[in-house]
């Protein structure tokens, strides 16, 4: 769903915003220490209900300010989406316990198809 855009209307945006919601289960079957094995699973929630769409690794900052704060790196994919996407998830805010939610900035790029020459 996209929520708002600035742009002139014909495919060129400076700002575009859109929410999901995601949901992140632990993943049952990841096995600690090894990088291949996801550590959670992630699944889109819609108006007919949630559906498993993809897999998300915890990784660590290494540097800067965040250093040592934790996000997800995952992908999600549906048969709408051109591609697959590859997002990553900071925590914006924490959960304040069980019955609330945590709010992610989520953050992603997608290779530009490269033109004819």
């Amino acid at each position: 769903m996209i929520l708002d855009a600035t742009g002139n209307g014909e495919g060129n945006y400076t700002s575009l915003r859109q929410t999901f919601n995601f949901i992140f289960e632990k993943n049952p079957e990841h096995k600690q220490g090894d990088s291949n094995s996801p550590s959670h699973l992630v699944h889109l929630k819609g108006a007919s209900g949630a559906f498993e769409a993809g897999a998300a690794w915890t990784k660590t900052v290494q540097e800067g300010a965040n250093r040592g704060a934790k996000f997800f790196s995952f992908t999600v994919d549906d048969p709408s989406f051109e591609a697959p996407l590859n997002l990553t998830a900071f925590v914006l805010v924490k959960a304040k316990d069980k019955e609330d939610f945590t709010e992610y900035e989520v953050v992603w790029r997608r290779p530009r198809a490269v033109a004819a020459a």
